[in-house]
């Protein structure tokens, strides 16, 4: 019977960690998110961020690009960074120079993790990371789709396991795979004949999954989407944004 992932149940969890420990912070801890308002995923995530933020009690500010020049971010970045009332800087990808502006970021207020010093591992990595010890699959034969990407990357390297990205894809070394993990954003890539059964199946996609839906019927873990990896990673957001490291 495949187990499908509850990422909302596990997201309340780590909430209500994020809730005591902001609650001795003595103050709201504050997030400020850049995002392009061009974007509509950018818009979508900024929006979801604020809403949870609301939720938990956080201070949240969203700055749109269209508002600035490139060189005012920088001057307002940096003027966060001396901010002792700031507890994190974001830049919400997609977003034009974010290489540059989130290199303005101070390290330990670059809570999203995107900086090679950063204090923090991200909250997409941190997120999966935690569902495949759920699922059981540390120590599996594992293979990472879309490789060439942020999280995918990443993954990999912590991983130390086998990658692969949309250029050079390849079903067939998927069907040796006892995980897979796909962070690819393109919607239906991997369908059921090119996993074995009883994979388990971490899907990092959206809005809509990387996994066919119907490989949920033969796998034995399965992330939805909506409603797995996502709820997690902005938990996960949140728990970097207090500090919040798991013990």
């Amino acid at each position: 019977m495949t187990v499908i992932f509850d990422g909302r149940a596990m997201a309340w969890e780590i909430e209500d960690k994020v809730r005591g420990k902001a609650a001795k912070m003595g103050r709201r801890p504050r997030l400020v998110s850049f995002f392009d308002p061009a974007d509509a995923g950018s818009v979508a995530y900024t929006k979801i961020k604020g809403r949870k933020a609301e939720e938990l009690g956080m201070g949240f500010e969203k700055i749109q690009s269209s508002n600035y020049t490139n060189s005012q971010i920088k001057a307002k970045i940096r003027s966060l960074n001396a901010d002792p009332g700031v507890d994190g800087v974001m830049i919400q990808l997609p977003f034009p120079d974010s290489a540059e502006l989130i290199g303005e970021i101070a390290p330990e207020k670059d809570v999203d993790g995107l900086r090679a010093d950063s204090l923090f591992m991200p909250a997409t990595v941190r997120a999966v990371m935690e569902i495949l010890k759920l699922a059981g699959g540390e120590d599996k034969k594992i293979v990472i789709v879309g490789n060439k990407g942020e999280v995918g990357g990443r993954l990999q390297k912590i991983l130390h396991c086998q990658g692969m990205g949309k250029d050079d894809f390849d079903p067939a070394a998927l069907l040796g795979a006892e995980v897979i993990i796909s962070a690819t954003g393109q919607a239906g890539l991997i369908t059921p004949q090119m996993v074995r059964d009883g994979v388990v199946a971490i899907d990092v996609g959206y809005p809509r999954g990387d996994f066919d839906p119907a490989v949920a019927n033969i796998a034995a873990f399965f992330t939805p989407v909506p409603g797995g990896v996502g709820p997690v990673t902005v938990a996960m957001l949140f728990a970097n944004l207090v500090r919040l490291t798991g013990e």
